[in-house]
């Protein structure tokens, strides 16, 4: 579901401009997920932009609040969506943790970095969803810590592209 289509358009346009939006039909990428595309957003790119990544905080922050209301927490899936995540969560305010799709093996063995606490909601920031196995361990984990998840954003052309044929996540808004 796309909140806003002008916000949509808006936001195609900036990737379009600053060139993150990248096409190979000859030679596809190779998703993540195993997927291969001729089309690839790279997001990252926004975070030199402070135009693009100002209106993508704006617009996060914004489809969060509007929908949602506050949450306690901002959570980030790694890697990809920490940035935008913490952007997010600067906009409104708010504690930012990040979750990685697996307890790292060494140090503390933390799947989640930052500070979360049963019985928070928690608004989770993807940045690229194909078949939204990321996202998912993001949410379970969150959910074992006793966590509420309301709802993920992924902002990228890929989630509206692909996610409406394949989606396996109920409750999700996406900002193209």
């Amino acid at each position: 579901m796309i909140l806003n289509k002008d916000t949509a358009k808006k936001t195609a346009e900036f990737l379009l401009q600053i060139k993150a939006i990248k096409l190979q039909p000859n030679n596809p990428f190779t998703w993540a997920s195993g997927w291969n595309s001729p089309i690839y957003c790279d997001n990252r790119i926004t975070l030199s932009h402070h135009a693009t990544r100002t209106y993508i905080r704006e617009q996060l922050a914004h489809a969060v609040t509007e929908s949602f209301g506050k949450p306690d927490v901002i959570a980030g899936v790694a890697t990809g969506a920490i940035p935008h995540g913490i952007l997010v969560a600067q906009e409104l305010g708010l504690p930012f943790v990040y979750v990685r799709p697996e307890p790292k093996t060494h140090g503390r063995k933390n799947q989640i970095e930052g500070h979360i606490e049963n019985g928070q909601t928690v608004v989770v920031i993807e940045d690229l969803i194909s078949t939204g196995g990321s996202s998912l361990k993001a949410v379970k984990a969150l959910k074992e810590e006793g966590c509420y998840v309301k709802v993920w954003l992924p902002f990228s052309l890929m989630t509206s592209i692909f996610l409406s044929k394949t989606s396996k996540m109920p409750n999700a808004i996406w900002l193209p």
